[in-house]
């Protein structure tokens, strides 16, 4: 049996991202989302689902909830999902002058996650910026590569719903070996998701690599939102406000960090949003 479902595809720097938005049960989710990112369907590097909200603050001010495929969070996602509500008229987003304002609950977030859009010359094109929960730890780790007789460092940074670990990407002889050992290190804690940032100090160019746990995938994202967040985090090493732009395969995320009494209190990311389509899927029962 086949079962339509309304979907819109979105573009955050390459980074293809699809919402699926009719309810589906949390139990199919990573199903329908593995076959929805695959080349003969929607196709995409990651799947959103709208749904009703489940905190006491989110049911409170009658908020959408966007859960990701593995329960993961995504920076670009939140600014795309924001884009969509601007771009649909949605009334949760609150309009003042030429900006929207828009307050969502989102997987592996705490909190309600905030976001300010605003339209650009073309009409499905919209800038988008998101403000991401704080990181909840960042240490320092070594990693070794069996049979290499060598360490890699990294810096691992744990945000709501993902980890990310900043490593140089000049000192990587094989990007297969570091994964499985960093997958080997991850499969001893409880995560979600978890990603490699790869990057090269000289030209300010990240390659991210993320692996989602409930679907077992493993990709190389054109742009990564919390990826480029974690790694500002890396780099913010004094006090005040500090911005960076930060290249990628799928072109350029800016991100905001400040600083205050040796601690990060604000990140924001932003960037163009491309709404691409929107329209019906199938999928089979």
């Amino acid at each position: 049996m086949k079962k339509k479902y309304n979907y819109v595809k979105v573009n955050p720097a390459e980074n293809m991202t699809i919402f699926v938005l009719d309810k589906v049960n949390r139990s199919e989710q990573p199903e329908m989302a593995d076959k929805l990112m695959n080349y003969n369907s929607v196709c995409g590097e990651q799947v959103g689902f709208v749904e009703s909200p489940e905190t006491v603050e989110g049911k409170r001010k009658n908020v959408i909830r966007l859960q990701m495929m593995g329960g993961e969070f995504c920076g670009n996602a939140a600014r795309s999902f924001a884009a969509c509500m601007a771009f649909f008229h949605d009334s949760s987003a609150k309009k003042i002058k030429k900006r929207y304002f828009i307050d969502f609950e989102m997987s592996g977030a705490d909190g309600l996650i905030s976001c300010e859009v605003r339209r650009t010359e073309r009409e499905n094109v919209f800038y988008s910026k998101v403000q991401l929960p704080i990181p909840r730890k960042m240490e320092k780790c070594k990693f070794s590569i069996e049979n290499k007789n060598r360490e890699i460092d990294a810096k691992k940074i744990e945000l709501c719903g993902i980890t990310h670990f900043i490593v140089d990407a000049g000192e990587i002889e094989n990007n297969k070996d570091l994964f499985s050992t960093v997958k080997r290190y991850m499969d001893g804690e409880k995560y979600d998701a978890f990603g490699i940032m790869y990057y090269n100090l000289r030209e300010c160019f990240l390659k991210p690599l993320v692996y989602v746990k409930a679907t077992d995938s493993l990709l190389w994202e054109k742009s990564c939102a919390s990826g480029t967040a974690a790694l500002a985090v890396s780099l913010t090493d004094n006090e005040g406000e500090h911005n960076y732009a930060v290249k990628q395969p799928g072109g350029i995320l800016e991100v905001s960090t400040l600083s205050k009494n040796n601690e990060i209190k604000d990140i924001t990311l932003s960037g163009p949003v491309e709404i691409v389509s929107k329209g019906v899927f199938y999928y089979c029962l």
